[in-house]
């Protein structure tokens, strides 16, 4: 399709699609045959530059938990030739505002259209991250790494998914290097802006994610570490009385304390002093406080 009257824009939405067209050419250029044996091999991100050429495929969507459930744009740009494949209607329908004269601004049009559908999924994920802040502070339980370890994983994705648009910001000024307006190119400039957008919130986030992680390792560091300090105290607190009762069980004949008329008593007596007076000595050392306190929910005032 010819898009306007400088620059020949060919949109496919399948690589099958654009397979069928080749295969009625002559002759095609080199670039592209190599750009096609790439796409029928790789289903993932790639870039290619050659002077005044630019190809390759951009991941634009991929599912966080099966990760080979993903949506790309096959692109092929060069000094007069633009050529997409897998390119939605809606953002191509968008693109006309850009009032785009080569294949360059078209394609960077094209990336900052596609990174602007992004920020609302982001946007949903700060909502998330908040809320499961809220649901951790004073709370953090066996289950909070797994909530921790969805967000950082949900997160990545979106890291997966940026980058390689960065890449791109990259790659165009060192294919199109003759080119040195750049920063007069307005569809160029707003990828370059939207793209360091989208990456500073994402490296926000990921920080958020490392300090709940932390935050989380650390309660469960302190609470393993009270766990044993109670079966130390415990051990420590009974040893009395399983010393004197492993004593008075023992199966001599000549014990006296067995004839005592008081002995009973007084082996409880000497059992429970003994007891107290290792629970009065830890206390007064401070060895029976906890290690750490989790805050207390604050509870909302009744309206």
């Amino acid at each position: 399709m010819e898009f306007n009257s400088q620059f020949t824009w060919h949109r496919y939405p399948t690589i099958s699609a654009y397979e069928q067209y080749v295969s009625h050419l002559k002759e095609m250029p080199s670039f592209q045959l190599d750009w096609l044996n790439e796409l029928r091999t790789k289903d993932m991100n790639f870039t290619r530059t050659e002077l005044d050429v630019l190809y390759g495929s951009i991941v634009t969507w991929q599912n966080p938990v099966d990760r080979s459930d993903r949506r790309s744009i096959c692109y092929y740009v060069s000094e007069n030739e633009l050529i997409t494949i897998g390119l939605s209607e809606h953002i191509v329908s968008l693109i006309e505002p850009f009032k785009t004269s080569t294949p360059f601004e078209a394609f960077y049009a094209i990336l900052a259209l596609q990174m602007n559908t992004y920020f609302t999924g982001i946007d949903n994920f700060e909502t998330e991250l908040f809320s499961r802040q809220d649901e951790l502070r004073g709370s953090i339980n066996e289950n909070s790494l797994d909530s921790i370890f969805g967000l950082r994983d949900t997160i990545e994705n979106w890291s997966d998914l940026i980058v390689p648009f960065q890449e791109l910001i990259l790659a165009g000024p060192e294919a199109f290097i003759r080119q040195t307006d750049y920063e007069e190119i307005l569809s160029f400039r707003l990828a370059e802006k939207r793209v360091a957008r989208l990456l500073m919130l994402i490296e926000h986030y990921q920080k958020d994610i490392e300090v709940l992680l932390d935050l989380s390792t650390t309660v469960s560091n302190f609470r393993g570490n009270e766990i044993m300090k109670a079966l130390t105290i415990f051990t420590a607190v009974a040893t009395p009385m399983m010393a004197l009762g492993a004593i008075w069980g023992m199966n001599f004949k000549d014990m006296p304390e067995l004839d005592w008329k008081y002995g009973y008593a007084a082996s409880l007596s000497l059992i429970f002093l003994t007891t107290g007076g290792i629970f009065y000595w830890m206390k007064r050392r401070g060895w029976l406080g906890a290690l750490v306190r989790m805050p207390e929910k604050k509870q909302k005032r009744k309206k």
